[in-house]
């Protein structure tokens, strides 16, 4: 079994469409083995793929078809639990912790998805961004795409290696 990394990322300028994105990197490697090989890429024009990890972007585009950030967050959430544990085999997904209600909410959500049997017995921890380098990698990775939508980046290399899937409101 293996382990995913999750961000989020809302971009509403600079874009054809307002997008909310949840990214995730399936990445066993420990905290400080990720710490160093990110340290490889440091310089100005290191190739983002050099990783060699599986990367994940569900993208709610426009966003405008949700009510609100929250609603695309879960059901971008939702589509990003079950294409983990179905297709790349992952037990945990670890997930930048927010504001405690936040949090609370997400683990309710998850909760009932479970309950539903939507999803399986994956699980899902939340952990301060700061603390760990891995949760930096999807970060990198939203960031990148974010760019790129926007114009203002070229990770076509990159992100030709990325999977995005993209969700609809119904």
């Amino acid at each position: 079994m293996a382990t995913a990394w999750g961000d989020e990322s809302v971009r509403k300028t600079g874009v054809p469409s307002p997008m909310y994105l949840m990214g995730a990197c399936v990445c066993d490697d420990t905290e400080t083995e990720t710490r160093q090989r990110l340290a490889l890429l440091k310089p100005k024009g290191a190739r983002m793929a050099a990783m060699d990890i599986d990367h994940v972007i569900v993208a709610a585009v426009p966003m405008s078809q949700w009510n609100t950030a929250e609603r695309a967050r879960r059901k971008c959430l939702e589509r990003l639990l079950s294409l983990l544990e179905t297709e790349y085999n992952v037990d945990t997904l670890v997930l930048e912790r927010r504001e405690i209600s936040q949090d609370r909410n997400d683990i309710r959500f998850i909760d009932g998805l479970r309950s539903r049997r939507f999803i399986g017995p994956i699980r899902v921890e939340l952990c301060a961004g700061e603390t760990d380098a891995r949760l930096w990698l999807p970060d990198q990775l939203l960031g990148a795409y974010g760019d790129a939508q926007a114009g203002t980046g070229r990770y076509d290399e990159f992100l030709g290696h990325v999977r995005t899937v993209f969700i609809d409101s119904d």
